[in-house]
């Protein structure tokens, strides 16, 4: 049975790259600006990720995070445009990896990446 991924970004060229990739790999990919949407696909089918982009307009990576998490543990894929300078030094995102995010089942990827590096952590979050 292929894995199923949910991506959720609110670039539809992004959103287009993940699902282009992604199902080339062997994966069943949804994708969604929509949090609402979002919310639904998980309930709606057995989700083996969520790749998530932090910055959004609506709703943050973060807060869809933990609406996900207090419905069901789901492995995550965080996807964000801020240097991982940014991410390593902010305090608040330093507690939240250390206090929220440490079950490794979460990882973060740093745009602009490349398809390696994406199907790298894809893998090492859900196997091929």
């Amino acid at each position: 049975m292929k894995k199923k991924i949910l991506a959720i970004d609110d670039e539809s060229s992004h959103l287009r790259l993940l699902q282009k990739a992604l199902s080339a790999r062997g994966y069943d990919i949804f994708v969604t600006s929509d949090p609402k949407e979002a919310f639904e696909t998980l309930k709606a089918h057995e989700i083996n990720l969520v790749v998530l982009d932090i910055r959004m307009p609506e709703k943050g990576g973060f807060e869809l995070y933990g609406e996900f998490e207090a419905y069901q543990e789901v492995p995550v894929l965080f996807v964000t445009g801020f240097p991982e300078e940014f991410t390593t030094k902010s305090e608040h995102l330093v507690s939240m990896w250390k206090n929220q995010f440490s079950k490794g089942t979460t990882d973060i990827l740093y745009k602009p990446f490349d398809l390696d590096a994406l199907y790298e952590k894809v893998e090492s979050l859900i196997g091929k």
